[in-house]
């Protein structure tokens, strides 16, 4: 990057949300105009999705929001539909479903290396002219005058018309940089991940993701033949980093605080019963990324 560039938008952040944030910018003619910065390498914030998911449902009014749901997710043309009993135990026979009284079913959420579609809408983004610079830090970011953002990085300073944030954990922190402030604050994730399933060896697909927010109090899934718990606790939840994130930061685990939560995975052993026949192979804890915003104009 050159001393001082100017461009109609920065993206801070170069993970899965701002490459694709940076990729459809170019798609939308503004490729020679955009800058992404990222204080590290590409994908260093990115996490892999399901294959297939059932939401649950346990009361009337649990299956109330799903209906919502289902109205919102149909309206933007997703494939989704609320489903019975019969139908969860078909396609995945191995969950204790004592309970429950319906799921929201999205049979196309499928399983993503989202590092590898990080990658891919990078290249879209280079090839629609955005400027990608990677170990670059942004270190500063205000208005001038003429309501311009100044971005100051570590390779230099960027004036544009809009800055998108796309940099997880550390949202509250950098948008403090412009007197705006973000409520936030990031807290620790538990997931746990076993040996191989006996029952799993024979599947030709995996089964789909269960979620289950009543009782688990997060997901059990299938990775290829093991079986993963991750859990969000209801109670007593942690949180981390209250002043600010480390700069230092990049993927960091947490020592695993079992106590805290093994009301839910003594619950997710209860709904998946043939998981506890093989140990927890390894528990780390991490902290999920804070969503991208967009700061106004």
């Amino acid at each position: 990057m050159s001393k001082k560039r100017t461009a109609k938008v920065i993206i801070v952040g170069g993970d899965v949300l701002g490459c694709g944030q940076a990729n459809q910018l170019g798609h939308e003619g503004w490729g020679e105009e955009t800058v992404l910065s990222e204080k590290a390498e590409l994908t260093s914030g990115s996490a892999s999705h399901g294959y297939g998911s059932f939401r649950l449902a346990y009361t009337e009014d649990e299956m109330d929001w799903l209906r919502h749901t289902l109205s919102v997710g149909r309206a933007l043309g997703f494939n989704i539909e609320l489903v019975g009993l019969e139908f969860i135990a078909e396609k995945h026979p191995y969950y204790n479903l004592e309970g429950v009284i319906g799921a929201l079913y999205t049979p196309d959420d499928g399983l993503v290396a989202s590092s590898n579609v990080t990658m891919a809408m990078a290249t879209g983004a280079r090839q629609k002219g955005v400027k990608l610079f990677r170990q670059c830090r942004a270190t500063n970011i205000t208005q001038n005058d003429a309501g311009e953002w100044v971005v100051e990085t570590e390779q230099g300073t960027v004036i544009c018309e809009h800055f998108v944030y796309a940099g997880g954990t550390y949202a509250r922190q950098m948008v403090e940089w412009t007197d705006l402030q973000l409520q936030m604050t990031s807290m620790t994730h538990h997931y746990f991940v076993t040996e191989d399933v006996p029952e799993f060896k024979d599947l030709d697909t995996e089964l789909a993701v269960i979620r289950d927010d009543k009782l688990a109090s997060g997901h059990i899934r299938m990775v290829q033949k093991k079986g993963r718990i991750g859990i969000y606790e209801k109670e007593n939840s942690n949180s981390v980093w209250h002043n600010e994130c480390p700069w230092e930061y990049e993927n960091w685990l947490f020592e695993a605080d079992y106590d805290r939560v093994m009301p839910w995975l003594e619950n997710s052993f209860e709904r998946m019963p043939i998981l506890p026949t093989v140990q927890p192979r390894r528990s780390p804890t991490v902290t999920p990324s804070a969503r991208s915003s967009h700061l106004p104009s």
